[in-house]
This record gives structure tokens, sequence and C-alpha cells, in this order.
């Protein structure tokens, strides 16, 4: 203890000489890759990763890396993140981890880890210091009962150890927290397990950046914003740019691919929707409601493009088929979802500003 205590304090001591000359610096944020062995399939949204890469100072991956923890997946992303030339930091997701947490350290150790200042002794979770001098807290949302359990968890020890690391930096310093599971409720009720302690911890911190929900979404409660970061090849094919600087936080969602490969995209996504909506409608009072389904697919595109606005909510809200969907009695989860999504007026998450 008195060892790990005196470690502390010489980080510390590191930290103010380096935060008196902290300089703006971008972030290029994404999440849920889920790399398989089959190289190929992943060619163009590594690729296009690359790309948007080369305007940011550093790359952040918000876990689910890889689809199963399979050796040849974790070989794929290092082979990535040694391709980017820059600063990269991992976290791990439910997808990216066995029952042994120490494995993936190892595989990862360069790219946080070896930079930490402070470390979790029980968890995945450490606080790096980057070269513009922003601290970002990397939590392991993986350490509650069962490292596999998709909704994952957060121990009471990381909690403790996020408030300690925090209270213990100079006044001052630029905080982003990232985990891979959400913490806040966005357009669900479910919260992983151990977030009302994490939230606690973060008590003064502006921004949690997660993934797992394959969508973007953006709430804020108790002074937290939480940005959600969805897949970078599912639609509408976007990853984050986080810009800190001394003034504050500035999130702005980028375009990873040209007009033909987004509009196809959509076309994808309007048909998993069309697909969604009529396995829902099935065997209700409106099964093959042609303006029901129309209505959910243009509502689920405008919810993908964060263009739900208050207005827009409002507008499909008084449409005849939203009535339709409020009348189902069975098969509710993505009624619940649909409804709850335009009854709660979703956050625009294109573009963030935290001062």
């Amino acid at each position: 203890m008195l060892l790990k205590r005196i470690l502390t304090a010489a980080a510390l001591a590191v930290l103010l000489a380096l935060c008196a000359h902290c300089c703006a610096e971008t972030f290029l944020i994404t999440s849920d890759l889920h790399l398989t062995e089959d190289r190929a399939a992943h060619t163009a949204v590594l690729d296009a990763l690359r790309r948007a890469a080369g305007s940011a100072d550093a790359v952040i991956l918000l876990g689910d890396s890889t689809n199963n923890a399979h050796p040849g997946e974790h070989a794929l992303v290092l082979e990535f993140l040694l391709s980017l030339e820059k600063p990269a930091y991992v976290i791990p997701g439910n997808h990216d981890i066995t029952a042994d947490i120490s494995a993936f350290i190892d595989l990862y150790a360069g790219h946080g880890w070896d930079r930490a200042f402070s470390r979790d002794a029980d968890t995945a979770s450490c606080a790096v210091l980057t070269e513009g001098g922003t601290c970002l807290l990397l939590m392991d949302t993986c350490s509650g009962p069962g490292y596999a359990a998709p909704m994952g968890g957060i121990s009471d020890t990381a909690c403790a150890w996020a408030a300690e690391t925090l209270a213990a930096l100079p006044a001052g310093t630029p905080v982003v927290a990232c985990g891979h599971h959400p913490i806040l409720p966005a357009e669900r009720d479910a919260r992983t397990p151990g977030a009302v302690g994490l939230a606690e911890a973060l008590r003064g911190v502006k921004l949690y950046l997660c993934g797992h929900d394959h969508g973007f979404a953006a709430v804020k409660a108790g002074g937290l914003q939480q940005i959600t970061v969805g897949q970078p090849h599912a639609f509408p094919g976007w990853a984050g740019m986080l810009e800190v600087t001394g003034e504050g936080l500035s999130w702005r969602v980028l375009p990873l691919y040209d007009a033909e490969t987004h509009r196809a995209m959509r076309e994808d996504a309007a048909a998993l929707a069309e697909g969604m909506a009529r396995g829902t409608l099935e065997g209700t009072i409106h099964e093959g409601d042609e303006d029901a389904i129309r209505w959910f697919v243009e509502a689920f595109v405008l919810a993908m493009t964060s263009r739900l606005d208050e207005e827009v909510c409002e507008e499909m809200l008084r449409e005849p088929a939203a009535q339709k969907w409020r009348e189902i009695t069975t098969k509710t989860v993505v009624k619940k979802w649909i409804l709850g999504l335009l009854e709660n007026r979703p956050q625009d998450v294109r573009r963030i500003e935290l001062h």
C-alpha cells in the first residue's frame, strides 16, 4: 500500500507539471467493430477508420472490438491499431474477454495500461494522461459477476478507485470517462449493474463515452453527458470526433463513407426496419398495415440519423399511424422503444458542446 501511494504521488507530480502545458487535441471515437477472422469482411470499415484517424491526435475503441475474443480476432485488432501510427486506447467489451481479464490487459498493454498513472488492482480500469494533458478514465464495465454477461457490471472497487483517482487530479485537468456499457438510461430503462455507483463516482465529470447498444444516442443527467457511439459499419456510418480544449469539450459525428455507400446503407437500414415492423405487427389487429409499416420505417431512419427534434417528434406522434402502434397489445418491445423515443424527445447527437 505504501509503495502504491508513493507511485501515485510521483505520478501526480508529473501531472502537475504536464497540465501546465495542456493543448487542444482531438480523438477519433468508435465502438463495436465486432471483428472476426474473416479479414475481407472488415476491409471497408477499417480503411474508413484509418482515413478518419488521419485528422485526429489519438483513437479510442470503446469495446467489443472482437466478436468472439478469438486469438485471430484480437490479432486483427492489434494489426489495425499498429497501422494507425498514433496513440490508441482500448477498453474491454463483453465480446472481447474471457473469465481471465488479465489476458486482455496483456494483449493491449501498449494501448493504455503502459501509460497509466493509476490502475485499479481488481479490474482492467486505468487512468491515462494524454500528450495534450487530457485525463482519460478508461473504465472496465465488464467486471461484475460473470465477465461474459452481456450487460456487464461495474464493481464497487472500480467505482471507489475512479472516485479516488478523480479526487487526486490537479484542478482544471480535463477529464473524459470511457466505458463499454451505458450507465445512464437513454431510450430504454435497462441499467448496467453497478451503473449508479459509477455515475456517482463520476460526479463533476462532464462526459462519459460508451458503446454496446450499436446505435448513436445521447442523454444527460446530473450534469453528466453520456454519448453512446454506434457501429461504424452500420447505418448511418459514423464515427465520433471529440475535441478537448481549455474552453471545454466539442463532440461531432464524422461521416465515414461516400454518398453512394451511405445511400446503400440507408436502404439496408430501411429494409431492416420494415422487417422489424412487419414482424411486430404480425398477429395483431394491424398486421400488414402498410401505413403503419411506412411510419415505423420513417421514424427508425430519422432516429438513426438524429433527426428527431421536438417538432418532428410531435408531427410523427400526431399521425394516425402512431395511434395504430399504440393499439398493439402483444409483442410490445419494439412498440415501446419507438413510441418512447418519440415521446422523450431524444438529444441530437450530431454535435454537442460541453463548457
